[in-house]
């Protein structure tokens, strides 16, 4: 049924956007925490500077990494939401991504934040 339906839209001239795609779904995971790290510091901090005087505030009080990791949260939602519609390659983007916040997580709290006190 499906290549039915993609043949009538190829005969319509109609192209379906390519949401299926590694890289969309890398920028997904990417970008997505560090927009909900900007919304914590909007709601929160926003009387603080974003970049030097926010984060260090964060690192020196130990607390990067778990906010990071609540960040990661909104991506579960996006995850099911591509599950659900069978967009595999994109989820593999978005796996990529919290994999990679996992490991930056796990710097975090073992070279950084440890070594601070």
């Amino acid at each position: 049924m499906e290549d039915f339906e993609k043949a009538v839209l190829e005969l319509k001239g109609i192209k379906k956007p390519k949401w299926d795609n590694y890289w969309f779904g890398l920028s997904i995971g990417i970008f997505l925490p560090l927009l909900f790290v900007l919304i914590y510091w909007l709601y929160s901090y926003s009387f603080m500077n974003f970049i030097p005087t926010f984060f260090s505030y964060l690192i020196r009080g130990k607390v990067l990494a778990p906010v990071l990791s609540l960040c990661l949260i909104p991506i579960l939602g996006v995850f099911y939401l591509f599950l659900n519609n069978e967009k595999y390659n994109t989820i593999k983007g978005i796996l990529t991504a919290v994999f990679l916040y996992g490991f930056l997580i796990l710097y975090l709290k073992l070279f950084i934040e440890e070594t601070l006190y």
